[in-house]
């Protein structure tokens, strides 16, 4: 046991706030006419859902577009019901053999609570794992199930470079490449170019912005998202000017989405956390160390977020018109606000 003269080192901060912020300050609402909408998020179970919309009302974000389990949707509308709108997931875990059966069942149910949206996550690692593709094999009655009930495509398709650049490297031939990726996603948005198509996470490549650019100006279905916290943190502030021109330039076909997760023990700072680092990111100048541990920097090199201060007109489509205008062509609206 040490004595009183043995120097006690300070605590550990936590990973969500290395640099001391008050997440619980207060914070001036983004200047949008009407409701902002996060439309990537992933609202996990009802008994998450009040200290959630507590830390995003705190944020200025009154709706979610959330990837909600199935079994856990109807207890959160019942509660918060107007404020989210449900994406079609699968049961992730599944690997019985009628597995897609049972995912068309699902797109079913969640149609009948009204959701417009469904979700295909194709990372690498995801498509390794199940063998899986976009523009062939199993998923192809899928794909066409959604067509059919005129809802809307999302995928996550890439990941981030610095993924493809160490784990997915040291093994092309199990994950693939990039380029192939794409390639596969590519076949499915042009054979489904009369549907509307989600891209998540920057369309997956934020640090490729004329990737990017290729894909919106070829694909008139496709718009992205602003999602995830630690990747755009990291990718957009390395590329600051570039990025706010991009979005500019794209200022109809962008999304704000945080990729929030709820878990038993993500309480209200930690949810602020990425709430927070948004809204520096998008609406102000503020350049500063990020606060949240980025796991694919070591400690020497996290990064710093630099904002782009977006134009009021721009965090107009960003935060609310978008959203709104990509459900409205499934023909759903959150209709307050």
């Amino acid at each position: 046991m040490a004595d009183a003269s043995t120097p006690v080192s300070p605590p550990k901060p936590p990973d969500h706030n290395r640099v001391g912020v008050d997440y619980r300050l207060p914070i001036p609402r983004p200047k949008v006419r009407g409701i902002v909408i996060d439309a990537h998020t992933h609202l996990l179970a009802a008994r998450h859902a009040k200290t959630w919309f507590d830390s995003g009302v705190h944020y200025g974000i009154d709706a979610f577009i959330s990837m909600t389990p199935l079994e856990e949707a109807l207890a959160v509308d019942r509660d918060w019901h107007g404020r989210i709108h449900f994406i079609a997931i699968p049961s992730w875990g599944d690997q019985s053999a009628d597995w897609v059966d049972k995912w068309l069942r699902r797109i079913e149910a969640f149609y009948n609570i009204g959701s417009r949206i469904v979700k295909f996550h194709m990372a690498p690692g995801s498509m390794w794992s199940r063998g899986l593709r976009l523009d062939e094999g199993p998923l192809r009655r899928v794909l066409q199930e959604v067509a059919d009930r005129k809802m809307i495509f999302m995928s996550h398709v890439g990941d981030p470079h610095t993924w493809y650049a160490d784990k997915y490297a040291k093994d092309p031939a199990k994950f693939g490449t990039r380029d192939q990726h794409y390639q596969m996603w590519e076949n499915a948005l042009t054979e489904y170019r009369d549907r509307p198509w989600l891209g998540a996470h920057m369309g997956g490549n934020p640090e490729d912005l004329a990737r990017l650019q290729r894909l919106l100006d070829t694909y008139p279905n496709l718009v992205i998202d602003s999602s995830a916290t630690r990747w755009m943190v990291r990718e957009i502030s390395t590329r600051r000017d570039e990025a706010r021109e991009f979005i500019i330039r794209n200022q109809d076909r962008i999304l704000f989405g945080s990729d929030q997760v709820s878990t038993d023990d993500r309480g209200w700072d930690f949810l602020a956390s990425r709430f927070w680092c948004h809204r520096k990111m998008w609406d102000t100048a503020h350049i500063g160390t990020s606060p949240i541990l980025d796991p694919d920097l070591d400690e020497a090199h996290q990064p710093t977020l630099r904002g782009l201060a977006l134009p009021d007109d721009v965090l107009q489509k960003l935060y609310h018109d978008n959203a709104e205008k990509l459900l409205a062509k499934a023909g759903f609206s959150f209709g307050w606000g």
